[in-house]
C-alpha cells in the first residue's frame, strides 16, 4: 500500500482550496450583479414615467370669441365673458370634439387631464376689458404630451390664431435615443466566462 508523501498531500490540499475559493468568488459576483440590477430598475422606471413637456410656462393671449391651438390638435376657446368682464367662459376641444369647459376668473387655473396624465394647465393671469369684448392673458401655460396620441412633429408648431394672439409654441425636438452601456449584461458575461473557465479547469485537473 502506497502512502502519499507530504508533498502530494500539500498539492491535494492546494487543489481543493482553489475550487472552493473560485466558487465563493462566483457566488459573490452574481449576488453583486443581482443587487445592482434590482437597485437600478426603480430609477429607470421613475425616469420613464416623467411626462414629456411640449409647452413649458409660456404665455398666450386670446380674445373673446377666438381660440388658441396647441400641439396634438388641442384647442382652447374663450367663448365669452360676464357683463363686468371679470370672469370668462372657456372651452377645450380636440379635433372638433368637446372635452371640457369652465368659468374662471383672474388667478384661476384650468387643468385638463386624461386619466392620470395632466395634458393642459392654464392660469388666467389678466382679463383686459374692451368695447369689443375681453382679451385674456394666460400665464403660465403648460402642455404635456398625451402618450395615447401620435408624437407631434417639429413642423407642426404654427398655431391658427387671430392677429392679437402673438404667442408661439416651441417646437418639439426629435428624440435621439442612444443606448447606453449595459453594465449588468457586461458583468453577467464576465461571470459566464469565469464559470466556463472554472468548469474546464476542473475537468482538466481531473484528467
Amino acid at each position: 500500500m502506497l502512502v502519499p508523501n507530504k508533498h502530494e498531500r500539500k498539492s491535494r490540499k492546494g487543489t481543493g482550496v482553489l475550487p472552493a475559493f473560485f466558487f465563493s468568488f462566483l457566488v459573490l459576483f452574481f449576488f453583486s450583479v443581482l443587487l445592482f440590477s434590482v437597485l437600478s430598475v426603480p430609477g429607470c422606471a421613475e425616469e420613464e414615467k416623467l411626462p414629456i413637456v411640449l409647452v413649458d410656462g409660456d404665455e398666450i393671449y386670446v380674445q373673446s370669441g377666438d381660440f388658441h391651438d396647441f400641439l396634438q390638435e388641442y384647442r382652447i376657446y374663450v367663448k365669452g365673458a360676464d357683463t363686468e368682464g371679470s370672469r370668462i367662459w372657456i372651452e377645450l376641444s380636440r379635433d372638433g370634439v368637446f372635452l371640457e369647459d369652465a368659468i374662471v376668473g383672474e388667478g384661476d387655473t384650468f387643468v385638463y387631464s386624461n386619466n392620470t396624465t395632466e395634458i393642459l394647465n392654464l392660469t388666467v393671469d389678466t382679463i383686459y376689458g374692451g368695447t369689443d369684448g375681453v382679451l385674456v392673458r394666460f400665464s403660465p401655460v403648460y402642455q404635456h404630451l398625451n402618450p395615447k396620441l401620435p408624437m407631434p412633429q417639429s413642423q407642426q408648431i404654427a398655431p391658427v390664431n387671430s392677429s392679437e394672439n402673438n404667442s408661439s409654441v416651441s417646437p418639439v425636438p426629435e428624440e435621439h435615443q442612444v443606448k447606453g452601456f449595459d453594465m449588468p449584461l457586461f458583468l453577467l458575461s464576465i461571470g459566464a466566462v469565469f464559470l466556463v473557465t472554472g468548469i474546464f479547469s476542473g475537468r482538466h485537473k481531473e484528467k
